[in-house]
């Protein structure tokens, strides 16, 4: 049986990989521990399905990033007035959040794309899986063209750790009952508002004396 363009079964081991995936870490887990987890008699059904275990993260990946996108893209072209640094990063955030939705699958998205980071550069398939998601990244970077370049680049580095990483603690604490559903928008409305604030936050005096090569006030 098909849904959505995928065997039952593949499904089943994509739900399954992304699960074992952000429980345990993307080298941490086997083909043979994600056909049991999917509960598939055959034994070699991962790799007859796949090939690879990165050839099964594609799959996760490209199951997941290929409706974000869309989402994002439909945000992009509705939304009118203002397209500053807030807006993009209300497109980018909004849109992760609500990945946060209960699914009949649970959710272990945001944990999983955490490992996922830590495992691969990612960016390359993110320009072919998630065009938009780029759009929304270089936009965020442009907004920032005010900042030094190096200040600049180690934000733009941080922003997606920082993201991902609030929003997969609140995916574990849902999943514990240590939050609700119903805090989610006000937990998105507040980071969207903090990271707007850290992005665009001048340098002190410090951070600049530091950029410039020279001592710290109060160093001597």
């Amino acid at each position: 049986m098909r849904s959505g363009g995928r065997l039952s079964s593949e499904l089943a081991l994509i739900y399954a990989a992304e699960r074992l995936f952000a429980e345990h870490g993307i080298a941490g887990v086997s083909l043979r521990q994600i056909n049991q987890a999917a509960q598939q008699k055959n034994i070699s059904a991962a790799h007859y399905h796949f090939g690879s275990r990165d050839r099964l993260v594609y799959a996760v990946l490209e199951h997941r990033w290929r409706d974000l996108d869309c989402r994002r893209r439909r945000l992009l072209d509705a939304e009118a007035g203002a397209r500053d640094l807030r807006f993009y990063l209300e497109v980018m955030i909004a849109t992760l959040a609500d990945e946060l939705k209960p699914r009949a699958e649970g959710n272990h998205y945001l944990r999983f794309i955490q490992q996922y980071e830590r495992y691969h550069d990612g960016y390359a398939l993110a320009r072919s899986l998630s065009p938009a998601g780029v759009e929304i990244y270089d936009r965020i970077e442009a907004n920032l063209a005010a900042l030094p370049a190096a200040i600049r680049a180690m934000r733009m580095r941080y922003l997606i750790n920082v993201v991902h990483g609030v929003l997969a603690m609140a995916e574990h604490q849902l999943d514990t009952g240590e939050l609700a559903h119903e805090d989610l928008p006000l937990i998105t409305s507040n980071l969207i508002d903090m990271v707007t604030g850290a992005l665009s936050a001048l340098p002190s005096a410090p951070t600049a004396a530091m950029l410039a090569g020279k001592p710290a006030p109060g160093d001597d």
